[in-house]
């Protein structure tokens, strides 16, 4: 009988250690996560959400002058696709489609842009960047309407990079 009780203690035992070891796994990782996302966030964004931001194909030569590193990824990708060759539209900051020609769709001579939404994407070091937008072209419909910047950090500089581009359907 003494035995059986060892056995099943033992075997409790194990189990206990084995969930408890299984849980402080899991438990630390995603909290470091979010804490990190959190302070990436914070530490990079200071743009004026209540602004709209107008840019035209006469007016594009200056380089971002603002300090929050976010906004100028925006910027320098808003001026590119107005005119991808101008000196710092390089594809290591702006999506590659961006620099792309093709006789079906007219590239925009006016962009303009308000953010609305800056978002973390959960358990990287990406973000999310919400927009309402507006142009005088089609370009591919990723100038008009509710459109989503998604934005990776580019050095050790605290640059970002615009890695990709989304427009969503109202």
């Amino acid at each position: 009988m003494l035995k059986k009780i060892l056995i099943m203690l033992l075997f409790v035992m194990v189990f206990g250690a084995a969930a408890w070891f299984g849980y402080l796994l899991i438990t630390p990782k995603s909290e470091t996560m979010a804490t990190a996302n959190t302070v990436t966030v914070a530490e990079a964004v200071t743009a004026d959400f209540d602004t709209m931001h107008v840019y035209t194909s006469g007016d594009l030569a200056a380089a971002c002058t603002a300090e929050d590193k976010v906004f100028c990824a925006i910027e320098r990708t808003v001026k590119c696709t107005i005119e991808p060759t101008l000196d710092y539209c390089t594809k290591e900051f702006v999506p590659n489609f961006v620099f792309g020609k093709t006789d079906d769709v007219e590239r925009p001579s006016e962009i303009s842009f308000k953010l609305t939404k800056i978002k973390p994407i959960a358990g990287s070091d990406a973000l999310s960047v919400y927009t309402e937008s507006d142009c005088n072209a089609m370009w591919f419909g990723l100038c008009k309407g509710t459109v989503v910047y998604s934005l990776r950090p580019q050095g050790s500089n605290g640059g970002w990079r615009v890695e990709n581009i989304y427009a969503l359907e109202k």
